[in-house]
């Protein structure tokens, strides 16, 4: 791997473990998604599951798109071909449904676009995350949360983010860990926290103790810990519990 690439995969692992603690704020109610939006030095968008429209979209990206978050909503697909190359969007698409379909609100998407305002203005590349939050309302569909930022901004938008979040540098330091564990180990690493013995989760989950106990030193392998209480860190930290 070249040395560009390493920057890119350092700073789209950095972010995405910023974005994944900022979740947990928002899931502890601390704020919304919408209460900060307009903080970000990027364009934020909120998106209804259940209705499959924009609710949201913070002034940056309003400003940028020369649109209001209203008139944005009414839009409707046409969004999508307005600003958006469709052969992008047609590569993009199926990929954010799948990872919709997965309901993991401990995930993050990321991946590059391009943005243009209108047909006589040129494309501009953004790094955009995605993030599944909770409604406001329980039992109300998720919400699809993607923040885009310029792509000479994002040193700025890592200052930023820093300051919304909490444990930031924990999570920055330990996401390429988190990204390692399948999700049988992150079930497994839950039923740890909750004090349950290697022989109660092989009767919990049909499996062998020697398949459980293998499972606990892959888990501790991947993590690179050798203690109860560093893996009760690292599961609260990425809200595996």
């Amino acid at each position: 791997m070249n040395a560009q690439a390493l920057v890119q995969t350092e700073f789209q692992e950095t972010f995405e473990a910023q974005l994944l603690s900022l979740g947990k704020n928002v899931a502890k109610n601390l704020f919304r998604i919408e209460d900060i939006g307009d903080y970000i030095p990027g364009s934020v968008m909120v998106q209804d599951l259940g209705a499959m429209k924009n609710t949201y979209m913070n002034k940056y990206g309003c400003d940028y798109l020369r649109h209001s978050s209203e008139e944005l909503q009414k839009m409707g697909v046409e969004y999508f071909d307005r600003f958006f190359p469709i052969e992008e969007i047609s590569i993009l698409k199926p990929e954010l449904i799948k990872f919709v379909m997965q309901g993991d609100e401990n995930k993050v998407y990321s991946f590059f676009q391009r943005v243009r305002a209108d047909a006589n203005s040129d494309y501009k590349w953004y790094f955009t995350t995605s993030k599944l939050y909770p409604a406001d309302v329980p039992g109300n569909p998720l919400k699809l949360v993607h923040i885009a930022v310029p792509a000479d901004m994002c040193n700025l938008v890592g200052k930023k983010f820093t300051d919304l979040i909490e444990d930031d540098a924990f999570m920055r330091k330990n996401y390429h860990h988190f990204n390692l564990l399948s999700v049988r180990e992150k079930e497994i690493i839950h039923l740890i926290v909750e004090g349950k013995s290697s022989f109660e989760i092989a009767n919990q989950l049909f499996l062998s103790i020697h398949t459980i106990n293998n499972h606990r030193k892959n888990i501790l392998r991947k993590l690179e810990i050798n203690c109860l209480s560093q893996l009760i860190k690292f599961a609260y930290a990425f809200n595996i519990v």
